[in-house]
C-alpha cells in the first residue's frame, strides 16, 4: 500500500469531485435512495479514474491486484472478531440495564422494494464509496503529508482526520453515531494492518448489513 504516493493534485480533484457529486446528483429527479446509489457509483468511477490518470493507479489506495482476495478473506476474520466483540459489548450494556438495540437501530423504508434497494446501497454500494474515500484518499493523504514531518504520529493524525470527517457525515440530529464512531475506528486499524482497502470494505458491508438485518427484524 503506497499511500504516500497520492499526490496533492489528485487529492483536490477527487475532493472537489465528491463535493460536486454530493450537491448535484440530489438536485435530480431521483428518490433520495437512488441518488444516493448514483452519486456512490459515480464517485467511486470518477476517483478511480482521477487515480489512474493523475497518480499510480488504484494502488496507491490499497487496491492493488495482489492483495484483493487476501484484503477480503481478512475482511470477513475481521469482521467475525469484530462481531464477537460488539456481542460482548452488547451484554455488558444489558447487564447494565441499557437496551444497545437503541444504539443499533437503523431506520429502514416501508416497502419491499425500497428495503430491497436500500440494502443494496447501504449494504454493498455506499461501503464501496466510503472507504475509497474516507480511507483510501483522506486516511492515505493525511498519513503521507505527516509521515514527511512527524512519522510517529502520521498514523494517528489520519486516523483521528479521516474518523472524524466520516462520522461527520453520518451525524445526525439524534447526535454522534456511536456505531460510525467505532467502525471508522476499526476500519482505519485494519487498512493500516492489512494493507489493502479490500479489508475495510468487507468489514464495512457486513457491518452495515448485520445492523440493517437487526433494524429489520426488530
Amino acid at each position: 500500500m503506497d499511500t504516500d504516493k497520492l499526490n496533492t493534485v489528485s487529492f483536490l480533484f477527487i475532493i472537489a469531485i465528491v463535493f460536486f457529486v454530493e450537491a448535484a446528483i440530489p438536485q435530480l429527479a431521483f428518490k433520495p435512495l437512488i441518488a444516493t446509489g448514483v452519486s456512490r457509483c459515480l464517485e467511486i468511477a470518477l476517483i478511480l479514474l482521477v487515480l489512474v490518470f493523475l497518480n499510480a493507479g488504484p494502488a496507491v489506495i490499497g487496491l492493488s491486484r495482489d492483495r484483493i482476495v487476501s484484503g477480503i478473506q481478512k475482511g470477513f476474520v475481521w469482521s467475525a472478531v469484530f462481531g464477537l466483540l460488539a456481542a460482548l459489548c452488547g451484554a455488558v450494556l444489558f447487564f447494565l440495564r441499557i437496551n444497545p438495540f437503541q444504539l443499533l437501530h437503523v431506520g429502514l423504508p416501508h416497502t419491499r422494494s425500497e428495503i430491497i434497494w436500500f440494502y443494496i446501497v447501504g449494504g454493498f454500494i455506499a461501503p464501496v464509496a466510503e472507504e475509497i474515500f474516507f480511507r483510501g484518499v483522506i486516511y492515505g493523504y493525511v498519513k503521507g503529508l505527516f509521515s514527511k514531518k512527524t512519522a510517529p504520529w502520521s498514523i494517528s493524525a489520519a486516523l483521528i482526520v479521516s474518523t472524524y470527517l466520516f462520522v461527520i457525515a453520518h451525524q445526525t440530529n439524534a447526535g454522534i453515531p456511536l456505531p460510525q464512531l467505532a467502525g471508522g475506528v476499526v476500519f482505519c486499524i485494519s487498512y493500516e494492518i492489512e494493507k489493502s482497502l479490500m479489508t475495510p470494505i468487507v468489514i464495512h458491508a457486513l457491518g452495515n448489513l448485520a445492523l440493517f438485518t437487526v433494524s429489520f427484524f426488530l
